[in-house]
């Protein structure tokens, strides 16, 4: 899935108004298994090299495949929220899965949860350290070949819903500015990717 996708999905799912701390937790962990994409993206920025070399190739090199073995590791983020829950602290009152470091956990395990269906033939791998096997899915999010064009409908379909519900959940301008900032991506990214390969 795209990544204001999975912001939108966390934030949909866990976050409150006026609580600044909490909801940068909650984004911080959806986006952090996209982090090693985005760096390698800004790398091929820098230094020139072509979408269809950085997608086809560079991608597929290291430390690339490392970083992103890294940043999608469902075993990583299932140990750091087992952490959480074993030091929250006794005296807060919200329920431990509400701690800070637990909803950056559930917001990387819900974007890795929400990826692992619809990656084909650029699967992740879900498993490091332990393991290095990627589930190739017959669904991809944005290849049509893999039914990608259906696939990019039910995403925006979703990505609507999910904007919805966020706009009647927070009223500050700056927070709707955002959210329709998002819905440009929808557009945006898959142009992107369209001109580069």
């Amino acid at each position: 899935m795209m990544t204001q996708t999975h912001l939108l999905l966390a934030a949909g799912l866990w976050a409150k108004p006026g609580q600044k701390r909490r909801n940068v937790a909650i984004i911080a962990g959806s986006l952090i298994p996209d982090l090693s994409i985005y760096i390698l993206f800004l790398y091929a920025m820098a230094t020139g090299i072509p979408g269809e070399i950085l997608w086809g190739h560079t991608y597929w090199r290291e430390p690339w495949q490392t970083l992103s073995a890294i940043s999608n590791a469902i075993p990583l983020y299932l140990g750091f929220l087992i952490a959480a829950f074993l030091i929250a602290a006794p005296k807060d009152p919200r329920p431990r899965w509400q701690s800070l470091p637990a909803l950056f956990c559930l917001a990387a395990l819900i974007h890795l949860a929400t990826d692992f269906p619809v990656h084909h033939d650029d699967a992740h791998v879900h498993f490091w350290p332990f393991s290095y096997w990627r589930f190739e899915s017959p669904i991809s999010y944005w290849n049509p070949d893999h039914y990608g064009g259906l696939f990019s409908i039910f995403e925006a379909l979703l990505g609507l819903a999910l904007m919805a519900i966020l706009f009647r959940r927070f009223t500050a301008r700056w927070v709707r500015s955002l959210l329709a900032g998002a819905m440009i991506l929808y557009v945006a990214v898959p142009l992107f990717f369209l001109w580069t390969t």
